[in-house]
């Protein structure tokens, strides 16, 4: 199953993604089991797990254009990825009933992580909020730069080129200056 949405970045650009969610026990072949521990971390046992929901996500680059079927098939592929050794380490979901998981329970599912993606764009986008960051910084770097008065930018550029104690001494010697 799949879920389209979208949420504004912190450029202000709309960004498109798409959530698939697959549920297979494909992974049977595999022996698939889920090691139970006791509270002090000792082997219970193991149960088969004969159903789990791998989740993907493709999120569109905003120098792309959306193409909705191309995002499909990258999420399919992702939520195609998991570990067929590991199910339990990938699985966003898994059940060791059979009959458990529900085309209802997949679409809550995916709902759930389109509103995720949606209030936390850095859960599906590595390093999103140093993006962020770095940008704002910026933004506020050339905000300054614009409130300061032109004759001031003009002495800037004029500096820009000199080393730091030759910085120093310029302003050194304009605080001399400045109480004659």
């Amino acid at each position: 199953m799949f879920k389209n949405g979208s949420f504004v970045d912190f450029q202000g650009v709309t960004r498109q993604f798409i959530v698939c969610a697959l549920s297979t026990s494909n992974f049977k072949e595999h022996d698939a089991y889920l090691t139970i521990y006791d509270g002090e971390g000792m082997t219970e046992g193991e149960v088969e797990i004969p159903r789990a929901v791998f989740i993907g996500i493709s999120i569109c680059n905003p120098i792309d254009e959306w193409d909705e079927a191309k995002g499909k098939m990258i999420a399919e592929a992702k939520a195609r990825g998991f570990k067929p050794d590991a199910p339990e380490k990938s699985a966003v979901i898994f059940t060791t009933r059979a009959g458990m998981i529900s085309e209802t329970l997949v679409q809550a599912l995916l709902d759930r992580e389109v509103e995720h993606i949606k209030e936390d764009p850095e859960y599906a986008i590595k390093g999103y909020n140093q993006m962020k960051a770095r940008w704002e910084e910026k933004q506020e770097m050339e905000k300054y730069v614009k409130e300061t008065p032109e004759n001031l930018v003009n002495l800037a550029d004029q500096l820009k080129g000199l080393s730091e104690d030759d910085i120093a001494r310029v302003i050194n010697v304009a605080l001399i200056k400045s109480y004659e």
